[in-house]
C-alpha cells in the first residue's frame, strides 16, 4: 500500500501595510452639551482619506469583545453614522467603532473610545394648588407646575422658564425653553404655558376634577402627580344648593 503525499494548501491574504494600520475616527453629535433622554445622538465612524464604499462599519458599546450593537455598509464620502433617534438612559456608555472588508474579513483597528452620557432632563415634576384643593363656589384657585431638572439651573425671565445646562464649566450655557400643559380628568385645559401656572378666577362645578401637568423641553417630557380639586361641601349644604351651574369652563381639543 503506497502512501500518497498530502499537500496542504493555505491561502494567504496580504493586505497593504497602510490598511493594517487603519484606525477610524469616531465623533459624537451633539457635542459640547449634556445629552438628555429623547435627544437624537449621532455616532459617526470615518476612515480618514478613504471612501466608505466596500467597507462595513461596526459599533461596540462598553466592551470590544462582544458583538456590535450596530453595523452597516459605508457610503460615498467615507464612513457611516449610527443614530440613536430617541436616546434613553440605557444608551449611556463607552463606544468604539471599526470597519471591515474582504473575505475573510480584514478589520481595521478600533477607534478611540467616546463616552455618551444620557440623563433624564426632568428628575421630578410637581403640581400644587393654592390656596387649597377645596374651593368655594365663585372662589379662585391657582395650580402651579414645578420641574426639577438634572445638571441644570432654572431661571425665570418675564414669565418664561428657561433651562440652562452646563455639563462642562469651560463651555457656554445651552438654553432650552420649558413649557407646561395642564390637564383635568385627562383632557387638556391649558397647553404650552411658559409661566407654569393655571388660574381659575371664579370656580364652578365643571372646574372640579383630577388635575395633572406635563413639563416639556424639546422632545423630553414628564408628568406630575395627580391632585383633586373639589367644591366646599359645607358651603353647598349651608346654601341648600344641590347643583351649581358651570361658568365658562371648557377643555382644549386635540393631543395632550
Amino acid at each position: 500500500m503506497s502512501l500518497l503525499p498530502v499537500l496542504l494548501l493555505s491561502t494567504l491574504v496580504v493586505y497593504p501595510s497602510s490598511e493594517v494600520l487603519l484606525m477610524p475616527t469616531l465623533t459624537v453629535e451633539p457635542s459640547g452639551r449634556q445629552v438628555y433622554t429623547e435627544d437624537t445622538v449621532s455616532l459617526a465612524c470615518q476612515l480618514p482619506g478613504l471612501s466608505g464604499l466596500g467597507w462595513q462599519f461596526y459599533w461596540h458599546k462598553d466592551r470590544q469583545d462582544t458583538g456590535p450593537v450596530e453595523q452597516m455598509w459605508g457610503r460615498v464620502g467615507g464612513g457611516a453614522v449610527y443614530q440613536l433617534w430617541r436616546a434613553s438612559v440605557t444608551h449611556t456608555g463607552q463606544y468604539w467603532c471599526r470597519a471591515g472588508r474582504g473575505q475573510p474579513v480584514f478589520y481595521t483597528q478600533y477607534s478611540q473610545a467616546v463616552f455618551v452620557n444620557v440623563i433624564e432632563l426632568f428628575t421630578s415634576v410637581t403640581l400644587s394648588a393654592s390656596p387649597s384643593t377645596v374651593v368655594k363656589e365663585g372662589g379662585a384657585f391657582n395650580l402651579t407646575c414645578e420641574a426639577q431638572l438634572s445638571n441644570c439651573k432654572l431661571s425665570q425671565h418675564h414669565g418664561n422658564h428657561s433651562l440652562h445646562s452646563h455639563p462642562d464649566p469651560d463651555r457656554n450655557w445651552t438654553t432650552v425653553v420649558v413649557t407646561f400643559s395642564f390637564l383635568r380628568d385627562g383632557w387638556p385645559v391649558a397647553r404650552d404655558s411658559v409661566s407654569g401656572m393655571y388660574s381659575v378666577a371664579r370656580a364652578s362645578s365643571c372646574h372640579m376634577g383630577t388635575y395633572s401637568c406635563v413639563a416639556r423641553a424639546g422632545r423630553a417630557r414628564r408628568s406630575s402627580q395627580e391632585i383633586s380639586i373639589t367644591l366646599d361641601m359645607w358651603q353647598l349644604r349651608a346654601r341648600g344648593q344641590g347643583e351649581l351651574q358651570c361658568n365658562e369652563c371648557s377643555t382644549i381639543q386635540g393631543p395632550k
